[in-house]
């Protein structure tokens, strides 16, 4: 886990070695134990790196690296598989210097090319210069957990870990007005539509499962080298099910956890989280094993009792830390600095403070839950899809009606115009285009008139799905997990801290796609496959849990007084701006982001 840069450039070429050290030192908190840069002069490329090391220790595992006398890569990330990877390369004649995954990602790549990337089981963003060609290939990891910036103008390119790296050589930090008013309208930090957008006008991201090239001319090319078919399903009982999930599961962790540093936990006291640990433990039960919860005085927040439970099944060393209201106003600058763009809410102050607990028990390595909502079906908005599915059999959506509504203690479950969509599509969609322009001036009624005329769009960023898989497929992969993926790693990477996701493993994310809904919903029950197949590894109380809580930060965080005095003095400095007129308390987090934005833009 590290941070990279690099400029190929066609003019300026005497202040290229200042430029690419300017671009690592405004990353340094992503690689706190080292750096490096390489300037090919008489082509101008220039690559850096700052390094956190996790991964064969010693220097000679330093970047950038070079291999043959022919590449130069700077990487970051780590490639899981890279012991089974270097077997294969040795097998081939393949001899190494290092025991690091960086020496056989390049090995890799000097033996496959491009398709070197159907190999790879890892989170990844690098770059690696090709001295004969003349060219650049880079390449982002299939779910976006590793990210890529990128600025393209006339010929000259240059990438990033983050946008501040650009900034620092002078690319214009201008705030994209679309992204913006997305923002402020529909309340999301990503364009589904455009996955290479980002909230300023002159930087690009590589979309995840992304590959670019920059060839010898400088011209740029991007595509796209793995996907998943959401159609694709295979005929499965759950007892087959269910081991599967355990196998893919366990190596997914096993590989997880290879590492030269202490390796940890994030805990939740949630199915996701508490899976992961008794996996763990279930393995490996004399494993002295560190783990790091947000707690909060907030009952209804705090999920200490769940951590409890699994003490009583599992031995393993508790780190807590208590966020408050005091931390979203001293820490909130901080925190946006390293987000560089908005942000859901102040919940992730907690998150925040897990990193820094973490790091300050120097445990430099977490495994975290995220991507099981998203690719295991852990929402509560995806009964509507998985109901949609089951409406042509009347018995089937009855009992799976029943069961939602008695699960969530809720009746009637479906609105009014949810029933009509499913029985009558045709009448539903009349309605739907009858009071469409109605429904229209409800969008952003808190902009100004001359904001929402010069950005509205008649298509919604939005689009609806009619099968749990769909929208599973456009939660992961077009919006919904990719912001997440985001909050996480500017948090963990602020104090250097490598986040790994074992959910996010590609092989089992590609057998969960393609398993019948029923096994991922049924009785009411979210996450059914995790569920059954984790019984005697979590406790019953948290497997059949029926609350959902998360990373979540108490509301009445928004009601201190600091904090209203921030909405206060956001909301005057968006009105300056002739963003918005007439406030809505609802949008009181999407101001406070908005105005963080346009200072900072």
């Amino acid at each position: 886990m590290c941070g990279i840069a690099g400029i190929l450039r066609n003019n300026h070429l005497e202040t290229l070695g200042f430029d690419i050290k300017k671009m690592t030192d405004a990353i340094a908190h992503r690689g706190p134990d080292g750096e490096g840069q390489w300037t090919f002069l008489e082509k101008g490329v220039s690559l850096g790196h700052r390094r956190l090391s996790i991964l064969d220790l010693s220097d000679v595992a330093g970047q950038p690296m070079h291999y043959h006398e022919k590449y130069t890569i700077t990487f970051n990330g780590e490639i899981y598989n890279y012991l089974e990877i270097k077997d294969d390369l040795i097998k081939l004649g393949v001899t190494f210097k290092t025991t690091s995954d960086t020496e056989v990602l390049l090995a890799a790549f000097d033996h496959w090319g491009e398709s070197c990337l159907e190999k790879l089981n890892g989170m990844f963003a690098f770059a690696i210069y090709d001295k004969v060609k003349d060219e650049l290939f880079c390449a982002r990891d299939r779910f976006g957990e590793k990210p890529f910036f990128y600025a393209y103008v006339k010929g000259n390119f240059s990438f990033a870990s983050e946008m501040k790296s650009l900034f620092s050589i002078g690319i214009e930090k201008s705030v994209s007005q679309h992204m913006l008013f997305n923002y402020l309208a529909y309340d999301i930090v990503e364009d589904p539509n455009d996955k290479s957008s980002t909230f300023f006008r002159n930087i690009n991201q590589l979309p995840a499962s992304h590959c670019l090239t920059i060839d010898a001319n400088r011209s740029l090319k991007i595509k796209r080298y793995w996907n998943i078919d959401p159609k694709f399903q295979i005929e499965i009982s759950q007892e087959e099910a269910d081991t599967q999930f355990l196998k893919l599961f366990d190596d997914s962790i096993s590989k997880r956890l290879r590492s030269d540093v202490k390796v940890g936990s994030s805990l939740s006291g949630g199915v996701d989280s508490s899976s992961i640990l008794g996996s763990i433990l279930t393995k490996n039960p004399n494993q002295h094993f560190n783990t790091f919860t947000a707690r909060f005085d907030d009952e209804n927040f705090d999920e200490g009792e769940y951590v409890d439970l699994l003490r009583k099944q599992y031995q393993f060393q508790e780190n807590f830390c208590y966020p408050n209201k005091n931390q979203l106003i001293t820490e909130l600058d901080t925190i946006f600095h390293h987000q560089e763009e908005p942000f859901g809410s102040s919940s992730i102050v907690a998150q925040w403070e897990v990193m820094k607990l973490a790091r300050a028990n120097d445990t430099i390595v977490l495994l975290d839950g995220q991507g099981a909502d998203e690719t295991i079906a852990g929402y509560f908005k995806y009964y509507t899809p998985l109901l949609y599915e089951l409406r042509k059999n009347k018995n089937a959506f009855a009992t799976e009606l029943s069961s939602i509504e008695n699960h969530l203690n809720e009746r009637p479950f479906l609105s009014q115009s949810e029933k009509i969509r499913m029985q009558a599509p045709a009448l539903y969609d009349t309605l739907a285009k009858s009071t469409r322009k109605l429904r229209k001036s409800t969008i952003g009624q808190d902009l100004s008139s001359e904001f929402y005329r010069s950005n509205i769009k008649s298509n919604s960023p939005f689009h609806r799905d009619d099968n749990l898989n769909e929208f599973l497929y456009n939660d992961t992969f077009k919006y919904g997990l990719g912001k997440l993926l985001r909050f996480s790693d500017r948090n963990a990477m602020a104090h250097g801290v490598e986040v790994r996701l074992p959910y996010l493993s590609h092989h089992l994310v590609e057998f969960v796609f393609s398993l019948p809904s029923q096994l991922k919903i049924q009785d009411g029950w979210t996450k059914k496959i995790l569920r059954t197949s984790m019984k005697g590894r979590v406790p019953q109380e948290i497997l059949f849990r029926k609350d959902k809580k998360g990373f979540q930060a108490p509301t009445s965080w928004m009601e201190d007084p600091a904090v209203k005095e921030l909405i206060a003095e956001s909301v005057s400095h968006l009105k300056s701006e002739r963003l918005i007129t007439n406030e809505t308390p609802i949008n009181n987090w999407k101001y406070i982001m908005a105005s963080k934005l346009m200072s900072n833009g």
